[in-house]
């Protein structure tokens, strides 16, 4: 929970809590009503009460008694959320604290927020039922009174006060009885709109800007299709909070009706507008909107779509964005996938997760024969370093597939944590597995494996085995691996020494896939006519 959420929370209480105290506007309320107005000049904020839970932004609030007040004075008006939009007027604020501080059905909280023609402070009302059994036995003036501060906190907090009544100072206006301000023209005026109008932006007729993101395949006459072209209109306007509230509820709406590639494209532009965010603040607000959407049950929803190339990887920005709601099913989605083009879509996925590649590699420590197999293939696939030090330990496993699918991972691999186990199999282990170790290495990650290889050229004597290492230092092509080979397919000396043609022929496949134009040339002038015919076949095909 950030400082900033927090005091902003304990500043909305602290207002409630004077307007309660005392209907007429002392020097104590409109100081906490000046320092609320403060707050809402430096950013925007949302309260919403999932069960008897309340959050701001999406964080759960600590449960201290001044926040005990504020969840009880939502609850006593069954309000499911409140949005506070930046640059909030007085006089929203003051009729907000208002309507929140009196009894229901006193306090009318959204008729005071109609009267004053409020369009940056909302509030969603629920059904009385859905509120049944969560309100909290305290009283709230003696749940107020229950905060006990130290006077080191007492101090800080009347330094925070004072600055923001200076701060609401300096813009001239007086919280008075009435809640009106010194700025010229009535609450309605300023607001643009008449005192019925309500606190909804005119949004009736919306033209998304062309400039900004569109959603591919979205229904234009949809309600998820209208609330999201109302908010392109606008993006980044004074209402764009309003609009995010109401593209939720719209969002919610469709995913529960099993519309999820409408969401997916919806959720997609609303990513790209929060990056293109002019301000911290307004990115905040659909940072906070997108972490309430992309809940765990949504998410299940969209994986499936991993695996449908139109919506690939517009859901992949979804699952990618979801964070730690998207580890969990991503890691059992590459768990319990069937084939490896299935696991390397998941996979890719949880590489770009917070904590997903340590997740990926702790799959290894499980005793399940088939997981171990399909994580050892996919993390080789994917030529995941992090993976070495649990393969090297599944070389030892006892079950013989699995210690092919690690041995096979690492070779892939071909990293330099890699070398010590692949040179004992090149040197020591049975024709079957040089092999496998072989035919798996490739890249210029596997550098490292050019020694191992090129004492394995010198030493072995089935030539099925010595063109698969050429073939290999061929796949590496750095310098080191084509001197290896330049060296390997030499005639050797005249009489002694001379070189058996099949293995200089394997040294020189290893070179046609290193593109080793320079050696090829030498040796299409060679006296081997086999060797020479080859090198001329290898350049024609270049």
């Amino acid at each position: 929970m950030s400082n900033d959420r927090l005091k902003y929370a304990q500043t909305l209480a602290l207002a409630i809590e004077r307007v309660r105290e005392s209907a007429e506007p002392g020097e104590p309320q409109k100081l906490a009503l000046k320092a609320l107005w403060a707050q809402s000049d430096e950013a925007s904020a949302t309260f919403r009460m999932y069960g008897d839970t309340l959050t701001v932004d999406g964080e759960q609030l600590p449960d201290t008694p001044a926040m005990q007040l504020l969840a009880e004075r939502l609850l006593a008006h069954n309000v499911m959320e409140l949005v506070i939009a930046r640059h909030a007027e007085a006089t929203e604020l003051l009729a907000l604290a208002r309507g929140l501080a009196m009894e229901p059905p006193g306090g009318r909280i959204k008729e005071r927020l109609r009267d004053v023609g409020s369009n940056k402070v909302m509030v969603i009302i629920a059904n009385q039922r859905e509120f049944e059994g969560l309100h909290r036995s305290a009283g709230v003036t003696a749940a107020f009174h229950r905060i006990q501060m130290d006077e080191e906190a007492k101090s800080e907090w009347n330094r925070f006060l004072d600055n923001a009544a200076q701060k609401a100072q300096d813009r001239h206006v007086d919280l008075g009885a009435t809640g009106g301000s010194a700025e010229s023209g009535s609450a309605d005026e300023r607001m643009g709109g008449s005192k019925g109008g309500g606190y909804a932006p005119d949004v009736r007729s919306p033209i998304p800007d062309p400039r900004l993101p569109q959603p591919p395949t979205l229904q234009a006459s949809s309600p998820l299709g209208i609330a999201l072209a109302r908010l392109l209109a606008n993006p980044y306007g004074k209402d764009y909070l309003v609009l995010l509230t109401q593209l939720q509820r719209q969002v919610e709406e469709t995913m529960r009706a099993d519309k999820v590639p409408e969401v997916i494209d919806a959720l997609n532009t609303v990513i790209e507008l929060e990056s293109k965010a002019p301000a911290e603040n307004v990115a905040g607000g659909y940072a906070a909107t997108l972490r309430r959407l992309l809940t765990g049950g949504t998410l299940a929803q969209v994986a499936p779509y991993l695996l449908e190339s139109k919506r690939a990887r517009r859901a992949a920005v979804l699952l990618t964005r979801g964070r730690d709601a998207s580890l969990d099913l991503m890691v059992g989605l590459l768990a319990s996938a069937q084939t490896v083009g299935e696991r390397m879509i998941y996979l890719d996925v949880v590489r770009k997760l917070p904590q997903g590649v340590d997740r990926v590699v702790a799959l290894l420590s499980r005793r399940e024969l088939q997981v171990l197999c399909n994580i050892s293939e996919v993390v080789g696939e994917a030529k995941l370093e992090e993976a070495v030090p649990y393969l090297g330990g599944l070389l030892e496993h006892a079950d013989q597939r699995v210690r092919r699918a690690a041995l096979t991972a690492m070779a892939k691999i071909g990293t330099r944590q890699t070398v010590e186990p692949l040179r004992r199999v090149l040197n020591e282990g049975p024709p079957e597995l040089r092999h496998l170790v072989a035919v798996n290495i490739g890249g210029q990650q596997a550098r490292g494996l050019t020694a191992p290889l090129a004492q394995a050229v010198e030493a072995e004597e089935k030539i099925e085995l010595v063109r698969e290492y050429c073939r290999a230092l061929g796949r590496i092509g750095t310098p080191e691996a084509v001197q290896v080979l330049s060296r390997a397919a030499e005639p050797g000396g005249k009489l002694l020494g001379r070189k058996p043609t099949p293995k200089r022929l394997a040294a020189l496949e290893g070179l046609r896939l290193a593109g080793a134009v320079a050696a090829l040339q030498v040796l299409s002038s060679d006296g081997d006519r086999s060797v020479r015919d080859a090198a001329v076949a290898a350049l024609s095909a270049k």
